[in-house]
């Protein structure tokens, strides 16, 4: 079987005849923003994780920025969070003029550590973001006990995590305020766009504002009640999102067919660790299939993988080792994540990829690894 250049991509968006009729019918009315399908998208989106309450934004990282105010994080309250992320999750923290103190991770979910998340806590922290590291769950009931002890607010940044569940509970729904986002490598996408969820009716009242200039929209002229950003989500982006929540479930059991498939060719290389999710992560949808390969060879195999007409990604590059962060905290070092972090390897991984192209993939792999 042939290959070409480049000839199978890290990841693409499932895009059928649906998503595009749902598209086109967004076009074909008068409301392209504002309008009915983002208030449809967020009653689906809030019953499919089972959280009363939804507000669609532009992206995951408005959602962050948001939920961190709504909070009522202010500049120079300490935000702690990972290093092992996308920079979106420390930026957010940064963009309000808060201090991100960013803390190690430990091994099995790759989330923060509890334990020196304890070590991390001083009087000037107003608030905890729980990252849950490629869908994976984070020990997220450890660090909220944690939170409630220390009497500080949670965010769950579950924005690679949507129809994932731990103990049946919708992850993102465990916390004061979850984020999800709708990149188009993620488990459903809207092109550009996110959610934020909450229990909570005066925080979706503060997440309405914050996302719209601030204002009421109640019909008078000053209506302009507190301070906000334009982050909403149009209703061609919620068209798109409300087409594929419409088939999760069906998302769901394609990658996790896919899964399957790997694991089935690489458990018997003792180069690699393939990721799991815990027996209490049944159901779960798989973001990305990312394996840990022994240190030493992890970019050697990326390019040799690469060069083979195989997309793969390095996710992640921890946040404080980024030249912006590097300079602002010169001496931090976080052991855990960096070891780890030099050894993850993202394979090819959507929901058309097909089981002759795992093949390939998985035989170049082992490879490059022996």
């Amino acid at each position: 079987m042939k290959h070409s250049m480049k000839s199978i991509p890290l990841a693409k968006p499932e895009i059928n005849q649906d998503d595009i009729d749902a598209v086109t019918q967004v076009l074909q009315s008068s409301h392209l923003s504002r309008g009915p399908k983002v208030d449809q998208f967020e009653q689906a989106f809030s019953q499919a994780v089972d959280s009363s309450y939804a507000c669609a934004v532009s992206s995951g990282t408005a959602g962050l920025i948001i939920a961190l105010q709504a909070l009522g994080v202010k500049a120079g309250d300490e935000v702690i969070t990972p290093s092992f992320t996308v920079p979106a999750t420390v930026n957010s923290i940064v963009a309000i003029g808060a201090i991100p103190v960013m803390v190690d991770i430990e091994s099995e979910t790759y989330g923060i550590d509890p334990n020196v998340l304890l070590q991390a806590i001083t009087s000037k922290t107003k608030a905890i973001i729980i990252v849950h590291v490629f869908g994976k769950s984070a020990k997220a009931k450890i660090i909220i006990d944690i939170a409630k002890q220390h009497q500080l607010k949670v965010i769950e940044d579950a924005c690679e995590a949507v129809g994932n569940r731990y103990e049946n509970q919708a992850l993102g729904t465990l916390a004061d305020i979850g984020v999800f986002a709708f990149y188009p490598n993620k488990q459903i996408t809207t092109g550009e766009g996110g959610m934020l969820v909450t229990d909570n009716p005066d925080l979706l009242h503060k997440f309405q504002l914050l996302r719209n200039h601030g204002r009421s929209m109640n019909g008078d002229l000053y209506d302009q009640v507190g301070f906000g950003w334009n982050f909403r989500l149009s209703d061609i982006n919620a068209a798109l999102g409300l087409s594929q929540l419409a088939r999760i479930e069906k998302i769901k059991a394609q990658r996790q067919k896919i899964e399957k498939q790997y694991q089935n060719y690489l458990d018997q290389n003792n180069e690699i660790t393939c990721p799991k999710f815990s027996s209490c992560e049944n159901g779960s949808a798989w973001f990305v299939y990312v394996v840990k390969i022994k240190e030493y060879n992890r970019d050697e195999v990326f390019n040799a993988m690469n060069q083979s007409g195989i997309q793969c990604g390095r996710y992640f590059a921890p946040v404080h080792l980024q030249p912006f962060y590097r300079q602002k905290y010169p001496n931090l070092n976080l052991n855990n994540t960096e070891k780890i972090a030099a050894q993850c390897l993202a394979l090819p991984f959507f929901a058309d990829l097909k089981a002759e192209n795992i093949e390939y993939i998985c035989d170049k792999l082992h490879k490059y690894t022996k």
